[in-house]
């Protein structure tokens, strides 16, 4: 059974990298620059959500 909690900081964070990185895509496909340059984007956005969860907010057990 799931815990009936709220999604803890970790859990968007999960949410998020992938999210950034189809933005960064989509964007690089729909706007005139490059497919790269809209990956690198996303990457960029999903690279800083995986520093925020690691190094500056860890997970820690309740």
């Amino acid at each position: 059974m799931l815990p009936s909690s709220a999604p803890a900081r970790a859990d968007f964070h999960l949410l998020f990298i992938p999210l950034a990185l189809v933005a960064g895509l989509l964007f690089g496909i729909a706007s005139p620059l490059s497919i790269g340059v809209g990956g690198a984007a996303g990457s960029l956005l999903a690279g800083t959500a995986v520093l925020d969860g690691i190094a500056l907010h860890p997970p820690t057990e309740n």
